[in-house]
């Protein structure tokens, strides 16, 4: 019995440790071709499979962060030198970002941006202590149990915000009750369902002082799905 129970406890013990390594998320790590404008915390990101397809993810606000002088557009005009996204637990563990899809040279750096979403294809294989998420397809309904996941500025250990959906904007980006609390970094971060499937990304968050309330507006999954079927990467 006594054997059996240090078993037991090995399993756990062992089960909780790997949790704890999992790299549930990630940072920008940008470095351009003028070493000056580099970030290496230009937001947080993660990796998400779709239709068999792996993409990197983070929110196209950072641009305001994670840009040279000359670059007004979302477009690096080929000025940047690497995009990857980073492990803040790990140095040696990190996920090379290729071609950005939604890159478009006439569309300006502003806010708020149409659709918050940078989606890169992946240049390199994925660690395997790196998580891995998937779209969730079904709608979401107003109360359901929500949470986003990012790395505020010099943390390093991943905040997990804990919500629900309360509605919709009228960019039907979702809009969720969170704790008041200092956020930024977090840009990028996945939001999950109670399953953890994403339903959006980190976008706009403040609170609001008059109101005395946080206002926390991810971004949907509208535009993600728009793009990746613009671009003909459906199949």
């Amino acid at each position: 019995m006594k054997m059996k129970n240090l078993m037991t406890l090995f399993f756990l013990m062992s089960l909780s440790l790997a949790i704890a390594q999992t790299d549930s998320v990630l940072v920008s790590n940008v470095q351009f071709k003028d070493s000056k404008f580099n970030n290496p915390h230009a937001g947080s990101g993660f990796i998400l499979k779709h239709n068999n397809k792996l993409y990197g993810i983070t929110a196209k606000h950072v641009l305001f962060i994670a840009k040279t002088d000359s670059m007004k557009t979302i477009s690096f005009d080929k000025q940047l030198k690497s995009w990857e996204f980073k492990s803040k637990k790990n140095d040696k563990v990190s996920v090379l970002a290729g071609k950005l899809i939604n890159e478009d040279p006439n569309e300006a750096i502003e806010m708020p941006p149409k659709g918050d979403w940078l989606i890169f294809e992946i240049e390199s294989n994925i660690p395997k202590d790196v998580a891995v998420y998937e779209v969730r397809e079904e709608p979401l309904t107003i109360g359901e149990k929500i949470r986003f996941l990012g790395y505020p500025y010099k943390n390093y250990k991943a905040a997990s915000v804990q919500g629900s959906l309360i509605g919709f904007t009228p960019e039907n980006n979702l809009k969720l009750n969170v704790p008041k609390g200092n956020y930024g970094g977090c840009s990028g971060g996945p939001v999950l369902d109670a399953n953890g499937k994403v339903v959006g990304i980190v976008s706009m968050g403040y609170f609001n002082q008059k109101e005395q309330k946080m206002i926390f507006e991810p971004a949907s999954l509208d535009y993600f799905k728009q793009i990746i079927t613009s671009k003909n990467y459906e199949k």
